[in-house]
């Protein structure tokens, strides 16, 4: 086995959240490359928000605010891995998160898919190119 294998077979048995780095352009983005944790590729927001529904957002953890990324990589992959062990859901998930690691609440940012630009995949060692379809397929692949 060549190591380019290894690598995607390690990546494919390993069950964490989504890793994606992109380019952000935003007018109240302080952050302008962030690499994100992703609990949901479509996000409609909060029941009454005024955008409620009508955006086409992504949430998860920006680690560029955490200020142990390691720490906090391993912490929501071992939270995200229970509760798809359980399969829970995406709220029961978020639920957990903040029960377990509630810090993450902190670093946590909802991104207008429009801005985004340059978007890679983190796949095993290496980032990979991705688009959002292929993200949204490999998401709900994987649960």
């Amino acid at each position: 086995m060549n190591f380019r294998n290894y690598v995607k077979e390690v990546a494919e048995i390993n069950e964490e959240l989504q890793y994606i780095k992109f380019s952000y352009k935003s007018e109240n983005s302080n952050d302008p490359k962030p690499k994100v944790a992703v609990l949901d590729f479509v996000y409609p927001g909060r029941a009454g928000q005024k955008t409620y529904g009508q955006r086409e957002d992504l949430l998860g953890f920006n680690l560029n605010y955490a200020p142990d990324k390691k720490y906090a990589k391993r912490a929501l992959d071992e939270i995200d891995t229970f509760a798809r062990l359980i399969s829970a859901g995406k709220k029961e998930k978020w639920e957990r998160i903040a029960d377990f690691f509630p810090d993450a609440k902190e670093f946590v940012r909802r991104y207008k898919r429009e801005n985004m630009k340059a978007i890679k995949r983190k796949d095993g060692w290496f980032w990979k190119k991705a688009n959002f379809d292929d993200l949204i397929k490999f998401d709900k692949e994987s649960v």
